[in-house]
């Protein structure tokens, strides 16, 4: 689900909180089990209510890639974080990822002037 400028845009008018959590991860190896539990994930994240969207980032150069899900609160982020597909595929992290990090933020701001949407 690409990110939701508009529901972001209104939620902080509106002094609501918005959140980001961004994952940034080096790829070492991929297969069907990280295929399955993927998609399982991106349901997850995507029927959860608090859920506001996601963009995708990659640097070939150094071989990372970066995810960014966008959230109303901390509880919706929380509670995509606890789900066991989820609990699952960072138990197992280190099967695909050779390395990652995880960014929470509050998001105090946003700009934009359409033209990326």
């Amino acid at each position: 689900m690409k990110r939701s400028t508009q529901q972001i845009r209104k939620l902080l008018s509106n002094g609501s909180s918005v959140y980001s959590a961004t994952f940034v991860f080096r790829i070492k190896n991929y297969d069907t089990e990280f295929e399955r539990l993927n998609s399982i994930i991106d349901e997850v994240a995507s029927s959860n209510s608090g859920f506001l969207g996601k963009e995708s980032w990659s640097n070939e150069e150094e071989n990372k890639r970066a995810v960014v899900y966008y959230w109303d609160s901390l509880k919706s982020l929380k509670k995509f974080s606890n789900n066991p597909n989820h609990q699952e595929a960072k138990q197992n992290y280190n099967k695909w990822y050779s390395g990652y990090e995880i960014i929470i933020s509050e998001v105090l701001n946003f700009k934009s002037d359409n033209g990326l949407q």
